[in-house]
């Protein structure tokens, strides 16, 4: 609201990447904010569960979940979260939390809902721990990022896996320049400026 009122424009164009896609699913369907956005393309977002996490939910023990939870939730508040909590956010991302959320969660006719996704070549061409999840969820569901697979991304028109020739392909940090790394044969910041570029040509 806050945007609308100071740009003085009708409607966003929302770009929310992984579990931020959920978020803005979930704020547009639920808290009105429908009136307000034009479009939501999500990037690399988990719309389907990670079979994964399930699948280390059943052989983790309690204690070393809590144990990790615990220090994923100091670095999350090091990062800025005032009351992070990575335990809950593990486990919404269940393929049966998230079916249930999309139930819940229907599409708002007035909102274009596209997404894309992008995908590693080699699971070891990200950074650890994301290597080994690359590999478990090769398994399990086939392409990915690391985290997301290709077929858990797909949500509305989807607009397609966005990767390099090269052995290392783009991981879900990568996709948001989370490192500051200039990718072989892909620019990820001009890839951005496309994307806000088409939604112009197509009236958004």
């Amino acid at each position: 609201i806050h945007i609308i009122e100071s740009e003085g424009c009708e409607k966003v164009n929302i770009i929310a990447h992984s579990k931020g896609g959920l978020d803005a699913r979930f704020a547009i369907s639920h808290y009105g904010m429908d009136r307000y956005v034009a479009s939501l393309t999500t990037v690399n977002t988990p719309h389907r569960g990670c079979n994964f996490v399930d699948l280390l939910l059943r052989i983790l023990p309690g204690g070393l979940l809590h144990f990790l939870a615990g220090r994923y939730n100091a670095l999350f508040r090091k990062l800025g979260d005032i009351a992070p909590d990575f335990e809950k956010g593990v486990r919404d991302l269940t393929a049966a939390r998230c079916a249930d959320f999309n139930r819940e969660t229907p599409d708002c006719p007035g909102v274009y809902y596209q997404s894309v996704m992008s995908k590693l070549q080699s699971a070891f061409g990200t950074i650890f721990p994301l290597c080994f999840s690359a590999l478990l969820i090769r398994r399990l569901d086939g392409e990915n990022d690391g985290l997301v697979s290709t077929a858990s991304a797909v949500w509305g028109n989807f607009r397609g896996v966005i990767s390099t020739p090269y052995r290392k392909g783009i991981s879900h940090g990568d996709v948001i320049d989370l490192l500051r790394e200039n990718l072989k044969g892909f620019d990820i910041r001009e890839y951005y400026v496309q994307l806000v570029e088409d939604l112009k040509n197509r009236g958004f």
